[in-house]
């Protein structure tokens, strides 16, 4: 099975494994009214919308045409960066729902009594789920040596649920054992609120992260992933003989894709490409084991220099 064909496996059963909790969170939010399930329930649906475009994405970026000769798999970073943009408008959406209630509550003494007792079981469930979800994601990718824009983005997805479902498990279990006679009973009115807020500020980096990666994928920036980038130069230098000597090395990756550009050096005075040519047959064929898109460039300089 190749690369892709892995990738969309995943990410149909992910989006099977997302319905699921979707059902589910709806069904707690309307049963308990909490603002908390309802960023819960919100973000699992969003997260199961965004996965089925991620299917459409991984068919479609290998197709290649004339106007787009090398794919479109400049599409796997913009969903990443997109998706990661749509998941800080929900949190912060989110924040500012959670902020009005406990405005509400101090200023007005507005305020219904959290139904907690059906909260932790389903957050328990929930907890395993997404993490399980996560580890999913996460294990698939490392069989295609991490090189997945689209799982990378979604195994982040699903731990950001499952730790927005940890938090609302664990304040709604502090809570059970607050009396309405104790200081701190505000929190029976607003517990929700707080915890939502302190799991926003928490997890918001985690998109930011996606996102910085994504832009420098889209903008032809060098690959950050520094194990693929020894992969690659080890693979270079090992099928370049004496002839040649390599002056710089520079990856680039889009989505799943790769391009090697490559300055070399020959140490004669003409270049003999039909060797270069052998030469890059040979690295491909040895990359391809862990790489099915990549391109080699090579770039001549200082021919005829003695070094």
């Amino acid at each position: 099975m190749n690369q892709k064909n892995i990738e969309q496996r995943s990410l149909v059963i992910g989006c099977i494994w997302l319905f699921a909790m979707g059902v589910a969170a709806l069904t707690a939010y309307f049963s308990t009214r909490l603002e908390a399930l309802f960023v819960d329930a919100y973000f699992t649906l969003i997260t199961l919308t965004t996965a089925l475009l991620s299917i459409v994405i991984s068919k479609i970026s290998t197709q290649v045409s004339k106007r787009f000769p090398n794919g479109l798999f400049v599409l796997e970073p913009l969903y990443a960066f997109f998706q990661s943009l749509l998941t800080i408008v929900l949190l912060l959406i989110s924040l500012m729902t959670v902020s009005s209630k406990a405005y509400q509550y101090f200023v007005y003494g507005h305020g219904q009594l959290l139904n907690i007792a059906p909260v932790i079981p389903y957050e328990i469930v929930m907890v395993i789920l997404s993490l399980t979800l996560s580890w999913f994601y996460q294990l698939q990718n490392k069989k295609i040596h991490n090189i997945s824009t689209l799982l990378s983005a979604e195994t982040k997805g699903a731990m950001i649920d499952g730790v927005m479902s940890a938090g609302i498990g664990a304040a709604a279990f502090f809570i059970l054992f607050i009396d309405k006679k104790s200081p701190l009973s505000f929190l029976l009115y607003t517990g929700d609120s707080f915890i939502t807020v302190i799991i926003v500020l928490f997890i918001i980096r985690i998109p930011l992260r996606i996102m910085k990666n994504a832009l420098i994928e889209i903008s032809g920036g060098l690959t950050q992933d520094q194990g693929i980038k020894s992969f690659i130069e080890r693979a270079i230098q090992s099928h370049l003989t004496t002839d040649f000597s390599i002056d710089d090395c520079k990856i680039y990756k889009v989505g799943m894709s790769f391009k090697a550009c490559i300055s070399i050096s020959s140490r004669t005075d003409m270049v003999d490409t039909k060797k270069l040519t052998t030469y890059k047959k040979n690295i491909l064929n040895d990359l391809s084991r862990k790489i099915s898109f990549i391109n080699i460039i090579f770039i001549y300089s200082n021919i005829g220099e003695k070094s």
